[in-house]
């Protein structure tokens, strides 16, 4: 956005410097954490054709992982951002015929680790789309960037810090023609005094992630064919060591409470079993990855929590489901996290004569996890 409204030719080039310089941001080479984005507010003195130095105030967003691990290679953050375009300006682009703006941005900036202490500097390109200008009214630009992929060597910590940059504008013409001022570049420095660290991170050491972990378990899974939320508990024991990391799962009995025939209240006990006595397990680019076979065990299906109309010992899936369940970038086993994912549950078999119509209302593809691991201390390296 524009610090300070301005008119004419001069208001058109701040207006349009404002909105590359809002999609700036530059980040370590790492995939965005389950956090919420880091922000920064920044003011620089951007020079333009004509009129020398200008203000523009930058608004940048980018998700940091709280963590990454050394050795593994961590994609560029991929940025998005919306500047906004305030009616004074918009007037002076429009008087200097302008109908739309495109450009981009060069942004400089310096990531701070343990194996370059002195600061390493980062270059991230920034696009904008194509922006219509209107004759009149404010209007808000779009862009993106990436940062580059880097890997890390030494554990400690680290910072992400933003610094100049230098646009490239081209204001554009109702022929699609450049406007009076062509296509031109513009160098854009920091106003001194500000605090330009966009975030901090701790990088972990590679082996920190192996060894046995425990965790207790707390969520949910919703059963899509009946829309019902079934809580969970459970554990969870997480054996990262050696050539087949695995995954146990032991989830606690559940209650569902389903409707039959869209209106009969039924109340159904509930138990995913693991299939085959544990699952696999991954962790690769800060990304938990288990794969389980589970198979669905229904003890009882009684109407308003009473009357009982099948379930019994067999009851159960006819074969196991894959359950697969995957954390965000960033994840710490020795932390835990959260994890999320999806199953299809086949059809039940030995569950009364009431089977299928009871089946009806808990089988079906796209039921989905969502879980919370919380360490238990028994964690061994």
């Amino acid at each position: 956005m524009i610090r300070k409204r301005r008119t004419g030719r001069r208001g058109a080039v701040c207006a349009a410097a404002a909105v590359a310089a809002a999609g700036l941001v530059a980040g370590p080479a790492a995939a965005p954490a389950a956090a919420a984005p880091a922000s920064l507010e920044l003011d620089y003195q951007c020079t333009f054709p004509l009129i020398g130095p200008q203000p523009v105030h930058v608004s940048l967003t980018a998700d940091v992982p709280e963590s990454v691990r050394v050795g593994e290679t961590m994609p560029g953050i991929a940025v998005e951002s919306t500047a906004s375009v305030g009616a004074a300006s918009t007037r002076a682009l429009a008087a200097l015929g302008t109908v739309s703006l495109e450009g981009g941005a060069r942004a400089d900036a310096n990531l701070t680790v343990p194996e370059m202490p002195g600061g390493l500097p980062v270059q991230v390109d920034v696009a904008l789309e194509k922006t219509d200008v209107p004759a009149s009214g404010e209007f808000t630009v779009r862009g993106s960037g990436k940062a580059p992929d880097l890997t890390f060597t030494k554990p400690g910590p680290g910072t992400v810090a933003v610094g100049n940059l230098v646009l490239t504008l081209t204001p554009r013409l109702a022929d699609g023609g450049p406007g009076g001022l062509g296509t031109f570049e513009s160098e854009c420095v920091q106003d001194p005094g500000q605090d330009n660290v966009l975030a901090s991170f701790e990088i972990v050491d590679g082996t920190a992630g192996g060894g046995d972990h425990g965790y207790e378990i707390e969520g949910a899974t919703v059963l899509k064919t009946s829309g019902a939320t079934v809580p969970l508990t459970g554990a969870m024991s997480l054996a990262l060591g050696g050539d087949a990391p695995r995954a146990d799962l032991a989830f606690d009995p559940a209650t569902a409470n389903l409707n039959l025939f869209g209106f009969l209240p039924v109340t159904a006990e509930m138990r995913l079993d693991d299939a085959d006595g544990g699952g696999t397990a991954a962790l690769a680019g800060g990304v938990l990855t288990t794969t389980s076979q589970v198979t669905a065990a229904f003890p009882a299906f009684r109407v308003f929590g009473i009357v009982p109309i099948g379930g019994g010992d067999g009851c159960r899936t006819a074969e196991p489901a894959e359950l697969t369940l995957t954390s965000a970038a960033g994840f710490d086993p020795a932390a835990g996290g959260r994890v999320t994912g999806g199953y299809d549950l086949p059809e039940l078999t030995e569950c009364g004569a009431l089977t299928g119509l009871i089946g009806d209302s808990v089988t079906g593809t796209g039921n989905t996890v969502e879980l919370t691991l919380a360490p238990t201390g028994t964690t061994k390296s």
